[in-house]
């Protein structure tokens, strides 16, 4: 076990990864179990994305319910953020004794006597702490021990800065942005609550051409599309889950349809704590920009009517009879009737020939 004088030291220099570091912080404690975790007063629910010396039995059971009735965590948001602190010193041994959560988890589970910790991060009802359950009762010891985490709570502040500030501005993302500037696709970042982080070139464009999205001065982003305006409430939510990709078609204030998809991004466990959820917006227009510029030569040189040059190039962007459908509120068989008039009059026979002849 690290000694007292060494021991801060040993935690703040060098560098190691978060389960080396935890697995430190637990040797500086008698049968030390130590966790990164993070709880939300409005939710039963904790946290606790590391862990070390914990079985997963005993991670589970505090997560579901022990971190409910933990008689610490409400009183923690009495200590300043980033002082140590050992159970004693804010809730009564002799009630923690009688309490369910020493008797069936802290003693019964983790054969444990007390905690030590400290709140690195606190907004609005969240806390993101560090702890380490230990069998010394000892105050003269774990009084010691919690200055050691008063001395390492600004550098783990700065770490998770850095966490924070490389997520946002990370090589793979921007490399995304770059990727879908240069096809003319639209990229949002959104937060928690709606608001935008980021966007890319294109979207910039987009918004400003007519597609039905737009910035508030507080950087919430709103939604024309009803559905698609729930389904974004819902994915940058604490609570929200996500299956599958949300695909719909709107119609900007240009006449134009877009393909708007929504995907919840995977987030490490300290980001989406402090950013809560991001989900990506993607936007597609649903017209080539190559052909939209010979529009009149096409209605000139081929008779195409305004409908049938804008089914035509939906088809040539690689978009189905069915989703043109949906996006020009036609019925598919009216979308049929328009195709068979196109091939007739470009003297083509197939998707695959429409394609061609318009990509030329």
């Amino acid at each position: 076990m690290l000694q007292s004088k060494d021991a801060s030291s040993e935690l703040i220099d060098g560098e190691c990864n978060w389960q080396d570091f935890l697995d430190r912080v637990a040797q500086t404690s008698p049968n030390g179990k130590a966790a990164l975790h993070y709880h939300d007063l409005a939710s039963p629910v904790a946290h606790v994305p590391y862990v070390s010396g914990f079985s997963r039995n005993e991670v589970d059971q505090f997560s579901s319910h022990f971190a409910s009735v933990n008689p610490w965590i409400p009183r923690l948001s009495f200590v300043p953020v980033g002082q140590g602190v050992w159970g004693d010193e804010i809730f009564p041994r002799e009630d923690l004794l009688k309490s369910e959560f020493y008797n069936d988890w802290l003693k019964g589970q983790a054969q444990c006597e007390t905690s030590i910790g400290v709140s690195i991060i606190r907004e609005e009802t969240r806390t993101f702490v560090l702890s380490t359950c230990t069998s010394s009762a000892d105050p003269d010891f774990n009084k010691e021990a919690a200055g050691r985490y008063t001395l390492l709570a600004p550098h783990l502040k700065r770490a998770f800065d850095f966490i924070r500030k490389r997520d946002l501005l990370a090589p793979e993302r921007q490399n995304t942005q770059t990727l879908l500037d240069s096809i003319g696709v639209g990229l949002i970042y959104v937060s928690e609550q709606g608001r935008a982080r980021q966007w890319n070139k294109s979207a910039e464009a987009l918004m400003e051409a007519g597609f039905p999205v737009h910035v508030l001065p507080g950087g919430e982003l709103r939604l024309q599309c009803e559905k698609s305006a729930v389904v974004l409430d819902f994915l940058t939510s604490r609570k929200g889950v996500q299956t599958k990709p949300h695909t719909a078609v709107v119609k900007g204030r240009d006449k134009d349809n877009y393909r708007i998809t929504l995907v919840r991004l995977q987030s490490d466990a300290f980001t989406e704590f402090l950013e809560g959820p991001t989900v990506a917006v993607i936007i597609e227009p649903m017209m080539v920009t190559p052909f939209s510029e010979r529009r009149d030569f096409l209605m000139q040189t081929y008779k195409l009517t305004a409908t049938e040059i804008r089914i035509a190039s939906s088809i040539a962007s690689g978009h189905s009879p069915k989703e043109v459908a949906i996006a020009d509120h036609i019925s598919y068989e009216t979308v049929r009737t328009h195709l068979r008039n196109i091939y007739s009059k470009l003297g083509v026979n197939s998707q695959v020939g429409l394609v061609a002849l318009l990509m030329r």
